[in-house]
């Protein structure tokens, strides 16, 4: 959750412009789900969806051109227009030279912009918190009778990760491995891709506000969720995980009160 009161982890700050290229992740709910890239527009949704989702970051180099359409099984050309678009909205800024490439950039939309479109979505953003919250605790639920030791270190990576990061980015990654580890355990795909895209409909407007993560309250609530989730007890599952929404919802609604 974020926030621009004081918080927990500092603003993040860009990776450097030279790091390594990053490999599109293909472990999310989605990416094992029928819904195929095609179109320069679908390749535009899913590098959106992945920033969003914090799987992309500011700073990131995209992999090169000709990997990339590889990777998404698209044309070079379908692939062009993608990151035409992408420049053209300001969330990539593609550099030439040696050392140049398709950078991911934070947020250039103007601040009254997105404070408007925030606003006039405000209900529905309470909305997609409550409905995650009946989502996330039937997946919370599911994975403390289904899950295997696999899934269990999934979420206890994406734990002490969260636990570790200090950067904004780092934090929202890890949270978000987190619930997705939590949503994979319950061996129902379709209710894991629910989770996935309830979150990125969520967080998409409101990240764009530039809001501080909440670390402390959402370490404390995954842990509560991760261990009913290791003691395989399904009812305090999905118990401490509707409680962990709940404080979420409650973050939201103050957040909305204090800046829209």
């Amino acid at each position: 959750m974020t926030s621009k009161r004081a918080g927990d982890v500092p603003a993040a700050s860009g990776s450097p412009a030279d790091s390594a290229a990053p490999a599109i992740p293909d472990t999310s709910a989605a990416a094992t789900s029928p819904r195929a890239i095609s179109g320069y527009q679908a390749i535009v949704d899913h590098l959106r969806r992945e920033m969003t989702l914090g799987r992309i970051r500011p700073g990131d180099r995209l992999p090169p051109e000709r990997q990339l359409a590889e990777q998404l099984g698209v044309a070079r050309d379908t692939l062009r227009q993608a990151l035409r678009i992408l420049e053209g909205s300001g969330q990539i800024a593609i550099r030439r030279g040696a050392r140049g490439g398709a950078f991911v950039q934070a947020s250039m939309v103007e601040a009254w912009r997105i404070r408007q479109d925030v606003r006039e979505r405000a209900g529905a953003i309470v909305a997609l918190v409550e409905f995650r919250a009946v989502i996330d605790s039937a997946a919370a639920r599911f994975a403390a009778e289904r899950r295997s030791d696999e899934d269990l270190a999934a979420m206890e990576q994406a734990q002490a990760e969260l636990e570790a990061s200090e950067a904004l980015h780092d934090s929202r990654n890890a949270d978000t491995a987190f619930h997705l580890a939590v949503a994979r355990a319950s061996g129902n795909h379709e209710l894991a891709v629910a989770v996935e895209d309830a979150r990125v409909k969520m967080f998409a407007p409101v990240d764009l506000l530039g809001f501080q993560f909440l670390k402390g309250s959402c370490v404390q609530g995954h842990a509560l969720v991760l261990a009913a989730v290791r003691d395989r007890d399904p009812d305090r599952a999905a118990v401490e995980m509707t409680r962990h929404l709940a404080a979420t919802r409650e973050e939201f609604e103050l957040l909305l009160t204090e800046e829209l």
